[in-house]
């Protein structure tokens, strides 16, 4: 077995190898180059045993190289990150414990989007549908493909944007309400709070938001769906209700600006809309109805998880085999990457687009398109590898590397999985 901490998550994690094929050398050497190019600490003949657990991911294949992860934690509102990061990107099948029961989910369904690797966002812009008005952008509606982008008030994002490209930045499955709506409540009598809460209804078909949390969803509504009916927000949890009061913070979820998301903001509202403190008071009231504690409020973690630690991550030297190396050649352990930053030191650590993804103090940045395949390391500074595009600067060669001078060298697999991030002296 192979143990470490997840440098996504946090977590605690535990892998086993399952399958026939494995043998203890081949066993110790993926320990070695480590899940996310984070090496573990191999034990020859042991097996995993984590407490507490949220579950187990369990990847079957047909060459005999099966194998399970034990994800440690016990709190709940991890449950669905661990099962998005099993079925979306490893690409196995979640069993969940005790601490996530609900969370048992198959791999992610094939139909839903061609691949879970990250599409950068594309705007497009087409004709109204018939029987709505011409659109604000020379005559034409146009949107932003982006989990925090919005289509133009009033129109639906699913008519307008593309839901495909929306799976891949946060993988998306079925998952059922937190509670059902009720049918008989004082609310279906109260005209002024139904037409609040249609008003907030129609802000979210115009977010991206939709793409997972309505009946036009591929599998059914992942957990709060907008097609509940009149009392649809009974459907949310009630840290889903804190998070739009805006009492905890998701800001490094990303966020475009309000002038470039159809008059849209999430900067300050998680909940994208055209009246942020109309939105909020909505959802502020809807705690005080369901007699949340301010203690409850208070601790609440913020929303990111994974993402707020990368934010907070700080960067050591780094190791023999990761750096630059005398040949000039970038290099990092562990698997293939998408994304290569070379930056400042003391910059900040690349998140998550439209805002976070190009951190002041970046000299040269390479991506790879969600349709090429990612490049193996050991990529020559200031050289594209083959199939890939320097993004930034946007033209010419980059700033170079002064001998003695120490830089931030950040890799990463994927958006929001990083491969590398240590400091480096040029030599």
């Amino acid at each position: 077995m192979c143990t470490y901490d997840n440098p996504f998550s946090g977590a605690f994690e535990c892998k086993e190898y399952s399958g026939e094929g494995w043998g203890v050398a081949q066993a110790q050497a993926d320990c070695d180059a480590g899940p996310l190019g984070n090496p573990g600490d191999f034990f020859a003949g042991r097996h995993c045993d984590v407490e507490p657990t949220l579950g187990d991911c369990r990847v079957d294949t047909t060459d005999g190289m099966a194998f399970f992860i034990e994800i440690g934690g016990n709190q709940g509102r991890d449950c669905a990150a661990s099962a998005q990061a099993c079925t979306g990107f490893v690409g196995g099948v979640f069993y969940a414990g005790q601490n996530c029961l609900g969370y048992d989910l198959p791999p992610m369904s094939t139909d839903v989007g061609e691949s879970t690797t990250f599409q950068w966002p594309t705007r497009t812009c087409v004709e109204a549908l018939p029987g709505e008005p011409e659109g604000q952008t020379d005559g034409k509606v146009c949107t932003w493909n982006l989990i925090s982008a919005s289509t133009e008030e009033g129109r639906n994002f699913v008519d307008y944007g593309d839901c495909e490209i929306i799976y891949t930045n946060r993988p998306y499955y079925a998952l059922g309400p937190w509670q059902v709506p009720p049918v008989d409540d004082p609310r279906l009598e109260d005209a002024q709070w139904l037409a609040e809460s249609e008003w907030v209804n129609t802000q979210v078909r115009s977010n991206a938001c939709v793409c997972c949390h309505s009946d036009s969803a591929p599998e059914g509504p992942a957990r709060w769906d907008v097609d509940a009916g009149p009392l649809w927000t009974d459907t949310m949890s009630d840290e889903a209700i804190a998070l739009f009061a805006g009492r905890t913070d998701s800001s490094v979820l990303g966020a475009f600006a309000a002038a470039d998301n159809n008059g849209f903001d999430r900067i300050g509202s998680a909940m994208p809309t055209t009246d942020t403190g109309r939105m909020l008071r909505f959802f502020r009231d809807e705690l005080v109805r369901r007699g949340v504690t301010e203690e409850y409020l208070e601790g609440l973690p913020d929303v990111g998880g994974p993402l707020i630690l990368q934010r907070d991550f700080v960067p050591e030297a780094c190791g023999d085999d990761e750096g630059l190396d005398a040949e000039g050649r970038l290099v990092w352990r562990g698997q293939p990457a998408r994304y290569l930053y070379v930056m400042e030191p003391g910059s900040a650590n690349p998140g998550i687009p439209p805002n976070f993804d190009l951190p002041v103090g970046t000299l040269w940045r390479v991506d790879v398109s969600f349709e090429v395949d990612p490049f193996e390391s050991g990529v020559s500074y200031g050289s594209t590898p083959p199939g890939a595009f320097q993004r930034f600067p946007a033209g010419g060669a980059p700033a170079e590397l002064v001998s003695g001078e120490t830089y931030y060298l950040y890799v990463l697999r994927d958006v929001a999985l990083p491969l590398a991030r240590c400091l480096f002296v040029a030599p």
